[in-house]
Parts: C-alpha cells; sequence; structure tokens
C-alpha cells in the first residue's frame, strides 16, 4: 500500500507539473486570442482581464477590408505549400538514397548537405539575388518557392535520412522478395511507415517558407508579398468600435 501511495504521489506531482508547464505555453496564445476580440476600453484596462466581458470581431473585419489581405495571404498560402510538398518529393528521394544505397562518399556528401544549412542567409543573398534576377524571377511566386526549396531540402533530407536507417531492411527484403520494384517499395512500404516524420518535415518546409522575412523582403516588391513581409508594413493602430 505504502509503494503504491508513493507511485500516486509522483504521479500527481507529475500531472501537475506538466499541467503547469502546458498552461505556461498555452496562456501567451489564449492571451493573444482574446485580446483581438476585446474593445479597446478592456485592453487598456488595469489590472487587465484575462477573458473579456464583451466580444466584439471589428478588429478583424477592418483587418479584412482594409488593404489587399485576401492577396497576401493567399501568396503565402501558394508559396507555402508549393514550397512544402515540392521539398518533401526531393527531400524522400534524397534521403531514401543515402539510408539504403552504399557509395563512396556516402557520408561525406550528406555531411556537406546538412552543413549548408550553416550558412546563413544574409551571406548569400546578394549573389542569390542576381541569379534570381537573371532568370526573371523577381517578385514572382516561382522564385521565391525555389529559394525556400533550396533552404528546405537539406535539413528534411538530413531528418528523413535518420527515420528511414531505422526502419528494418527485412521489410523492404520481404517486398523485393514479393515482386515490388525499388519505386513500388518505397511508395508502398517506408512512406506509411515513415508518415510522422514526413508529416513532421512538411510542417517544418511549410513554416519556413511562412515565417520567412529577409529574402520575402529583398525579393518581392507587389506580385508576390507574402503576409511575413507585409505584417511589418503594413501594421496600424485602429480602434475597435
Amino acid at each position: 500500500m505504502r509503494i503504491k501511495a508513493q507511485e500516486n504521489i509522483r504521479a500527481y506531482f507529475a500531472y501537475g507539473l506538466g499541467s503547469v508547464f502546458v498552461l505556461a505555453l498555452v496562456m501567451p496564445l489564449i492571451w493573444v486570442v482574446t485580446t483581438s476580440v476585446r474593445p479597446l476600453s478592456e485592453m487598456t484596462q488595469t489590472p487587465p482581464l484575462v477573458f473579456p466581458r464583451s466580444v466584439t470581431f471589428s478588429a478583424y473585419v477592418d483587418m479584412w477590408d482594409t488593404g489587399p489581405f485576401v492577396k497576401y495571404f493567399a501568396n503565402s498560402m501558394a508559396i507555402s505549400l508549393s514550397t512544402a510538398l515540392i521539398a518533401l518529393a526531393f527531400s524522400i528521394c534524397a534521403a531514401y538514397a543515402f539510408a539504403r544505397f552504399r557509395f563512396r562518399g556516402n557520408t561525406l556528401l550528406l555531411m556537406v548537405v546538412v552543413m549548408s544549412q550553416m550558412l546563413p542567409g544574409s551571406s548569400i543573398l546578394i549573389p542569390l539575388f542576381q541569379v534570381i534576377r537573371s532568370f526573371g524571377l523577381l517578385d514572382t511566386h516561382v522564385g521565391m518557392v525555389l529559394i525556400y526549396t533550396g533552404f528546405a531540402i537539406p535539413f528534411c533530407t538530413w531528418l528523413l535520412n535518420g527515420y528511414f536507417r531505422a526502419i528494418p531492411t527485412d521489410l523492404e527484403q520481404a517486398a523485393l522478395i514479393d515482386g515490388c520494384n525499388r519505386l513500388q517499395l518505397l511508395y508502398r512500404i517506408i512512406l506509411p511507415l515513415a508518415a510522422p516524420a514526413i508529416v513532421a518535415v512538411g510542417t517544418f518546409a511549410f513554416l519556413l517558407s511562412w515565417n520567412e522575412f529577409l529574402f520575402a523582403f529583398v525579393f518581392t516588391k507587389s506580385q508576390a508579398l507574402t503576409m511575413g513581409n507585409t505584417s511589418t508594413n503594413t501594421t496600424s493602430y485602429s480602434p475597435h468600435r
């Protein structure tokens, strides 16, 4: 009984500590959401209220009506989704090749791919600008997708490579004996098993392009402006009605 009581105390303590940690993480999000739907008088109230007494959506209406918000949002969605899909397509093939095919310089090449992530974006900004301009891709969706995909592929390849290596080769051997070729093996066996890693990598590639500011600021002007860029120059003060 004493051992069971001690285990219960440890469990309650762990759950309590975890609840406090989760609350600390979620509270800023709750504050942002509730602030966006409260009137100005409650925003400046002292002491502040966690939950608003009255709810208004005028801030969202103003945001939707003033400025080409829909265009910027559509640009961000198109660029981010395209980046995630293209980066996944290339990263899956590259990671599987690194994980299963042995060739001279395999490890060295993978390390070079990973080390390319160490270069800060500002160090290649000028030469990249010249290349994009020479191809006529400034202020275009294609140009932004190419840039973001180039930055996403190395990290995605590295993550997927580790996951593919953890998949037992016995499954692949059994599939090959049953008549699968390498392509069928990849899409019917490996990808379903690696679904959690693929979702995580796709989310990373999506957020990479969605949150990026430097390249969006330099390479876009009007047609391909994204949310990350426009949020800095379209922010204004407008009292809630």
